[in-house]
């Protein structure tokens, strides 16, 4: 699992999300099934951070609130509401309440969660909107308040996983009665990026990824599977897809951006400048440098 958070561009500490929690010994994780629910607190307030997840989240908010920044707007999460968020990077900060604790439960979930669901349940999809954010406020709601009552007595007590699974299932139905409209187009954005989340995965996160290992923790996959599925997606090795995909964010950034070939080198995942200069200019006949000044 992730070790440690790595360095972010800007110098913030990110963290890969649910990785960051099972390597931290002193976080108490619930393993149910393929998903892992954890309940979270803090007495103070914290600055933005990056969180990147690798897979899909349930977040009920017991107190104080969150911040969810998206490329394009902030979501304000506050306490007595749940936000679902499907598996991408964000930027999040925990607001504590006057006289008050951040406390939240997170549940991570991924694609076959979603898609056992949708059959158990005979969910019908009929919506083409997609959306990675939802937000269901549960403070009105008689049933779904005590369904979450019921869920962190659960997971207090660490009772059977098919008494936990079956309790997020009902919450997440209750959330599907409140605002079906919004709900569906969450199920919908995840289903419509499924056969590409491995490589969506990778791609995200290839800063931090030095080896095979890497991959495999980051994706949940074995080194079989994760080989199978880029010879069948690319007829690559994952080595090579790896340092293909380093070197095309590369040659981006160089055209598009000012940013200097240290800060290039590094957000593509090289450890040293010179293997990075050494590589692109094996791939390309030319040095950064040289290919900046053609582009």
């Amino acid at each position: 699992m992730q070790k440690s958070p790595i360095i972010d561009k800007d110098n913030k500490l990110t963290y890969i999300a649910p990785n960051c929690f099972l390597a931290d010994k002193t976080t108490d994780i619930l393993k149910i099934d393929n998903m892992f629910c954890l309940t979270y607190s803090s007495k103070e307030k914290k600055d933005f951070t990056l969180y990147r997840t690798t897979m899909h989240c349930m977040i009920i908010l017991l107190q104080g609130s969150k911040i969810v920044r998206l490329n394009d707007m902030d979501v304000g999460v506050n306490s007595r509401e749940i936000c679902f968020l499907a598996q991408n990077n964000y930027f999040m900060s925990e607001k504590i309440d006057k006289n008050s604790n951040y406390k939240a439960v997170i549940v991570y979930f991924d694609d076959k969660f979603i898609f056992d669901f949708i059959r158990k349940y005979q969910i019908q999809i009929n919506s083409i909107d997609k959306t990675n954010i939802v937000k269901i406020n549960y403070s009105q709601d008689e049933l779904l308040d005590n369904n979450i009552s019921l869920f962190q007595n659960y997971v207090d007590k660490k009772l059977n996983n098919n008494l936990l699974k079956l309790k997020i299932e009902e919450i997440i139905l209750h959330s599907i009665k409140i605002d079906e409209k919004s709900f569906l187009s969450f199920i919908n954005s995840i289903i419509s990026t499924s056969q590409d989340r491995i490589r969506f995965i990778l791609e995200s996160n290839i800063d931090s990824i030095y080896t095979i290992d890497d991959m495999c923790e980051l994706t949940r996959a074995t080194s079989s599977h994760l080989r199978k599925y880029i010879k069948k997606e690319y007829n690559l090795t994952p080595k090579i897809w790896l340092d293909e995909k380093r070197l095309e964010k590369a040659t981006l950034m160089l055209k598009s951006t000012d940013k200097t070939i240290t800060h290039i080198a590094t957000e593509c995942g090289y450890s040293t400048i010179s293997w990075f200069i050494s590589q692109f200019k094996k791939q390309y006949n030319k040095t950064p440098k040289e290919f900046r000044k053609s582009a």
